[in-house]
């Protein structure tokens, strides 16, 4: 088949790519990563590019999607178009993965440190000819762990004895030998933990010998390109041979990416790093060490390992310090990952007698309820709602979107990313938004945006004109007037995308209330993590549902507590060995086939906070 030259513009990253080739496959390609929620299917008309040349005629799905005018103007869905000659694509900011807000702080506890990785120099003996002598035996006698099972460290021992003057460094994790270094190389010991996101990737580096942080960095997960959520990007893979490897190379290739920005900050090189410690949900991490994540997805929903997993970071295409390794948290349950477990390392729920409720908000809920008499968790599928994907003015947390909403004066005031001029709403900016418009009667607790006849007689003027009211009785909102006049409006649509994603994550903690027979008035405090959760305010949390009716002050949001977890695993033995008994000892509950999880969801989707 032939090939063609394909430009991309901005980037100006050009290659020739086989006739028949989406757009969208081409840009990942060339590392341009085009914003598709949808994994390529045509659904979400987010991948919009324009494309003058180089591209076959629109199909059903663009004619569809697109307007008339916009395929005159050559506005194409890069998932797609496709490959037809010579040719230049232009992707517009707003389609492109950049520029969004990451969060790597959260919630720290006091940790005393004490890594399993450590370095120990020693200085062997040196044998008297007609004694009975053996340097692997000798040093396993001297460092308390066994040698002679490491047989790399066996086949280097006799080079490094002679060459360093029976000065070595051993190199310890978990009670394991790892290797040895000739000479004393003490001096430099350092890790790296990483929070892998369904969205984001957040990093940290550390000096082991200090317990300081010395680097922090995030950047998108790249496989947002083929979907905006896990099933999406699972889907990809059974449908796409090699889809597994590309998952994996993508997700690899972000971390070395990290790390080498880490050690650029920090002015050491990646060979100083041997351990990364690692957060993630299930299926990100059947991604990152490239196991089949179908079976997650498939009834009975049966993950084929809980972890901890422990690997040399060679053997995930990871190049750090040869002897480097990767400890991946272990997970809760088949959607419940280590990303929740490595929130609750930092917390106290599992050490005291009253009753807590952990929340990680994203696109996949996940919670955890409960003491230190038992704890029970389980997940729920959000959906990408809070990212923007399926808002019709939805967008990522980055400049220009709607970040903040308030009615002060009479009407309708709203702050943005940057402070620039509004281009779209976030996912707090849609939760704020709702809850404004719920306490104010404008929306009822149906989720029903209520006519202009039908709203209350106090209602101020400004909010009445905000009310655009469409055939059929739908009406639809207007927030904030863009340059070209065009209003950013909140549908009805909207709202029952806010509905289902907080009635998801409601539902799943209402079902473990039950479970455990407490009342709201028994939950003693509420933890919300993720960058979403910490931009949510407490109040919006009650009044629209998402979590029980407990009092606002309760609510701590407690950030990117993954990310700080993984950083507790990674500087004390302690820290780890809790995780994994909090693996062990959580009971996780499957809600999906309750026959009381309907019900408990259509009563969710109803929220609260009405006058």
């Amino acid at each position: 088949m032939s090939e063609h030259q394909i430009l991309f513009l901005p980037s100006r990253q050009s290659s020739s790519f086989e006739e028949g080739t989406t757009f969208l496959d081409a840009a990942l390609e060339l590392g341009i990563l085009i914003e598709s929620t949808c994994a390529g299917l045509g659904s979400c008309a987010k991948c919009r590019v324009v494309i003058p040349s180089g591209a076959r005629d629109p199909g059903p799905v663009e004619k569809n999607l697109l307007t008339p005018q916009e395929l005159t103007k050559g506005v194409r869905l890069s998932c797609q178009a496709r490959v037809g000659g010579k040719g230049v694509c232009v992707v517009p900011e707003t389609s492109r993965l950049v520029g969004e807000q990451i969060m790597v702080d959260g919630h720290r506890s006091a940790i005393v440190l004490g890594p399993d990785l450590r370095k120990v120099h020693l200085t062997l003996d040196t044998p008297e000819l007609g004694t009975k002598f053996f340097d692997a035996e000798e040093l396993s006698r001297r460092l308390g762990v066994p040698v002679s099972q490491n047989l790399r460290a066996v086949r280097e021992l006799p080079h490094l004895v002679r060459e360093h003057k029976s000065s070595v460094t051993a190199i310890i994790d978990q009670d394991r030998l790892l290797g040895l270094e000739g000479g004393d190389t003490t001096a430099s010991l350092y890790g790296v933990a990483i929070d892998i996101g369904t969205t984001t990737v957040a990093a940290k580096l550390l000096d082991l010998r200090e317990g300081r942080v010395v680097g922090v960095a995030s950047a998108l997960n790249p496989q947002k390109a083929y979907g905006a959520d896990v099933v999406s990007r699972i889907h990809y893979c059974t449908e796409h041979e090699g889809g597994l490897e590309l998952m994996h190379r993508l997700i690899a290739r972000q971390v070395e990416d990290l790390i080498s920005k880490l050690c650029r900050q920090a002015d050491i090189k990646a060979v100083q790093v041997y351990k990364l410690t690692v957060a993630a949900n299930t299926v990100m991490q059947h991604f990152f060490l490239k196991i089949d994540p179908r079976a997650v997805a498939e009834m009975p929903y049966a993950a084929p390992f809980q972890g901890p997993i422990t690997v040399e970071a060679a053997e995930l295409g990871i190049m750090i310090n040869r002897l480097g390794v990767v400890y991946v948290l272990p997970n809760l349950g088949s959607f419940v990952g280590s990303d929740i477990t490595s929130v609750l390392t930092v917390l106290d729920v599992d050490q005291t007698p009253g009753i807590q409720l952990v929340v990680d908000i994203g696109t996949n809920g996940e919670m955890v309820l409960g003491s230190q008499e038992r704890m029970v968790c389980c997940s729920s599928p959000a959906g990408p709602a809070w990212e923007g994907a399926t808002i019709a003015w939805g967008m990522r947390a980055a400049h220009g979107a709607i970040e903040r909403a308030e009615i002060l004066e009479g009407d309708l005031q709203i702050r943005t990313i940057g402070g620039v001029p509004p281009i779209g709403i976030c996912g707090s900016g849609l939760l704020d938004l709702v809850c404004e418009f719920v306490r104010a009667g404008v929306i009822d607790k149906s989720g029903r945006i209520l006519g202009r006849a039908a709203v209350p007689e106090t209602l101020p003027a400004a909010l009445t004109d905000r009310i655009l009211e469409q055939e059929r009785g739908v009406s639809h909102l207007q927030i904030a007037r863009l340059e070209n006049n065009e209003h950013i409006l909140l549908t009805q649509k909207d709202i029952r995308e806010v509905q289902l994603a907080k009635g998801a994550i409601a539902a799943g903690i209402a079902i473990l209330m039950k479970e455990l027979g407490v009342a709201a008035e028994q939950i003693t405090r509420v933890s919300i993590a993720g960058a979403f959760g910490n931009h949510v305010r407490g109040v919006d949390a009650v009044d629209s549902g998402l979590i029980p009716p407990v009092d606002p002050e309760r609510i701590r949001f407690i950030g990117n507590a993954a990310l700080s977890g993984a950083e507790a695993v990674l500087l004390s033995k302690d820290a780890r060995l809790r995780a994994e008994k909090l693996a062990r000892t959580i009971e996780y509950v499957e809600i999906s086939d309750r026959a009381d999880f309907q019900d408990t969801f259509v009563e969710a989707m109803r929220f609260r906070g009405t006058p």
